[in-house]
């Protein structure tokens, strides 16, 4: 794997953001690192090595810890989590998961010691105890390319999504039972769950739309065809905007949750940002960070007006963020 040396670099400033004291964390999965960004001042203070293919990332709940999973890439399949302490950048632990390979969409369930994870080479979707380190629950998915998850807001349902059979599963997250499977679009990815918990999203790659599900009965009530293909979908902390990305037109998409109406298209490949695969909004959100796969860059967007306020660059493949309130200290 290629190491690179932690560094700080600055950021490429486009305009004027400002946030408050924080840590931006970065995934950077072609390079096999994770970037600790400081938001105040725009600089990346550290980069340390993580296992291979670090695409997406969770915050444990008192926001001091976090853990990346190790994917997949051309030769690697992941078979491990990596937890990294946020007030030093450093990797603490890591957490060994055979027979379960491929690591990839993950979730903290509530306030407990627990993260649920797909694991896509395995199909199936384990819970992981991460203060002991163990395996303490799978569930087979039975399905092709179980990819991302969402959770409900109680943590007690999660969804997954699996691209190779164009489904996506409901499981029970206490006793790990699969509940139901059910049909979605082609090459179904990107979910996310409503903070209301009444409305599930789900971005269709292949199709290039978006299907809007009742939590409650698991009927389909809308189709959105969005003609592009919608990478990963957020909503804002409040529910009443969504965010998708569109991977292929270097574009963050803002709509309103409850019309269904685009108010805004972000160009963020006009900042030197292109293919955004992945989006976070901050606590209070105020802010939207779009990460750059093609370019290794985390865009800025202040959701005032809807405009890019700083360009961060992190590694190559910038792709799973996290925002936390613990500032990394420099070496």
């Amino acid at each position: 794997m290629k190491i690179v040396f932690a560094c700080v670099l600055a950021s490429l400033f486009v305009g004027v953001g400002v946030s408050n004291a924080s840590t931006l964390i970065v995934g950077n999965k072609y390079e096999g690192t994770v970037s600790f960004i400081d938001l105040e001042n725009g600089q990346e203070i550290k980069r340390p090595e993580t296992g291979g293919a670090p695409h997406e990332m969770i915050l444990s709940p008192d926001k001091s810890k976090a853990v990346v999973v190790s994917y997949l890439e051309d030769g690697y399949v992941g078979e491990e989590l990596n937890v990294f302490d946020v007030a030093t950048g450093r990797r603490i632990s890591i957490i060994k998961i055979s027979p379960h390979m491929g690591p990839h969409g993950i979730a903290w369930l509530g306030d407990s010691n627990n993260v649920i994870v797909t694991t896509e080479e395995t199909n199936d979707v384990i819970k992981v105890d991460v203060s002991s380190g163990k395996v303490i629950g799978s569930v087979s998915t039975d399905q092709i390319g179980s990819h991302l998850l969402a959770l409900s807001p109680d943590s007690k349902t999660a969804y997954v999504t699996s691209r190779g059979s164009d489904t996506f599963s409901v499981i029970d997250t206490e006793s790990m039972n699969l509940k139901t499977t059910l049909p979605a679009g082609e090459g179904p990815e990107a979910v996310w769950v409503s903070p209301d918990g009444k409305e599930l999203w789900i971005g269709n790659n292949q199709s290039k739309n978006i299907f809007i599900y009742d939590t409650d009965s698991l009927k389909k009530k809308e189709t959105l065809d969005v003609g592009y293909l919608p990478i990963r979908i957020r909503f804002n902390p409040d529910g009443k905007l969504v965010a998708v990305a569109d991977l292929q037109g270097h574009r963050i998409l803002i709509y309103d949750a409850a019309t269904r109406k685009e108010i805004k298209a972000i160009d963020v490949g006009a900042v030197g940002a292109r293919e955004p695969a992945s989006l976070l909004f901050s606590p209070n959100g105020k802010f939207l960070f779009a990460g750059s796969q093609r370019d290794g860059k985390v865009v800025e967007i202040d959701t005032d007006n809807w405009t890019v306020g700083r360009v961060f660059r992190a590694g190559q493949g910038a792709d799973g963020l996290e925002w936390s309130p613990v500032k990394t200290k420099p070496q």
